[in-house]
């Protein structure tokens, strides 16, 4: 849990902030803010903890910089994450400690005397709780989808969420086409809290690099999902063009939350596959089937059993049949439509589609053919997102 310190400088206090060395560890994680100034410098080793950030005006060298590397030592020493200087007495450090800085990936700024210390750790720790609070939402709802858990106990960690759920409800899940960092997606979060007529009955929650929305009512007609879906991603106002959108069927019991967030997943993943901005989980077909089971050493035999002689075909003999066989499923089975996608002639799409059978050993069994390979197609793209 907290924050990476690529993160801390995206804070409103940290924008005017230099990097003066230790880039390279931008990427280390902030659990606790703590001030340098009052260790006397002999003795600094152990005041720290891991992953804490330290601030200092470097009050201990003002008379003397050669104090100033052995206390950066033991920083590192004591897995300190970085260090943000105010420019009381320096405004650069010595090339000696640019240069162990740089080595050991420890970022060190340097910041203007206007803004105070109390400041910046009220920033950082409010940031890091908000954090910390995602992360443990998040724990709740993998629990909540991976675990076989009753109704009672559903419901239990359900109003853990959120004690004003009710009943009745429905789930979105969104996720970007690109990815999106944490830092960004809780931004997201918070400006959606505050934004009027936030309804007490929703909660909206960071989960696996996207958003997920449980939006649940006291009753409500299924008849108006829709209307209701619509309002509410106009109500976060994102650019739906740029995210997967997953919505869950409409449940009547709270103790189903589980169903139902899984639910909006699968449907938000098969978006990816089929390249739909929006999917409602009882409009994805076989998907509703393939998307709970991936992982099951069954379904992983069969895409293994259709997949794999078609694949090692092409890769012997330097063929294209796989990815024939891809735009074969994707055209419905259309032979003309496949040709015109490949720049092939029609021909050649039905001496690759009669190999494939060949290989598979169903040159009598054209329904059954189509449907095993539709299925291997769509494991193989489910795999592949």
């Amino acid at each position: 849990m907290g924050i990476t310190v690529l993160e801390l400088t995206k804070l409103d206090k940290f924008k005017s902030f230099r990097l003066l060395a230790g880039h390279r560890g931008l990427d280390n994680v902030i659990e606790k803010v703590g001030i340098l100034d009052y260790e006397f410098v002999a003795n600094i080793n152990g005041q720290f903890i891991k992953g804490e950030f330290a601030i200092t005006s470097l009050l201990f060298a003002k008379d003397n910089p050669d104090f100033i590397l052995p206390a950066i030592k033991g920083l590192v020493e004591d897995g300190v994450s970085g260090l943000a200087i105010k420019n009381i007495y320096y405004d650069y450090l010595p090339p000696e400690v640019i240069e162990y800085a740089n080595e050991k990936s420890f970022p060190i700024f340097i910041f203007d005397n206007s803004i105070f210390f109390e400041d910046i750790i009220t920033e950082v720790m409010d940031k890091i709780r908000f954090a910390d609070n995602y992360e443990i939402l998040e724990t709740k709802i993998d629990i909540l989808i991976k675990k076989s858990l009753n109704k009672a106990m559903v419901r239990e960690i359900a109003f853990e969420i959120n004690s004003s759920f009710k009943e009745h409800f429905f789930v979105v899940y969104l996720k970007g086409k690109k990815h999106s960092e944490n830092n960004k997606i809780i931004n997201l979060l918070e400006k959606l809290k505050l934004k009027k007529n936030n309804d007490l009955h929703r909660s909206a929650l960071k989960y696996r690099n996207g958003i997920l929305i449980i939006s649940t009512f006291e009753k409500i007609n299924e008849k108006n999902i829709k209307n209701n879906v619509n309002s509410l991603i106009e109500h976060i106002g994102v650019d739906t063009s740029e995210y997967y959108i997953g919505i869950s069927n409409f449940h009547t019991n709270i103790g189903e939350l589980g169903n139902g967030i899984n639910e909006s997943i699968f449907a938000q993943k098969t978006g990816q596959v089929s390249n739909h901005n929006f999917n409602y989980f009882c409009n994805i077909g076989i998907y509703s089937i393939l998307m709970p089971s991936i992982d099951e050493i069954w379904i992983h035999n069969f895409y293994e059993r259709i997949a794999m002689p078609i694949r090692n075909y092409d890769e012997k003999y330097n063929s294209q049949l796989f990815d024939t066989a891809v735009k074969y499923i994707e055209n419905d089975g259309k032979i003309y439509e496949t040709a015109v996608m490949l720049f092939v002639h029609k021909n050649t799409i039905r001496y690759r589609i009669g190999k494939i059978k060949e290989l598979l050993n169903m040159e009598d069994c054209e329904g059954s053919f189509y449907e095993q390979l539709s299925i291997a197609i769509k494991l193989y793209k489910i795999y592949n997102i």
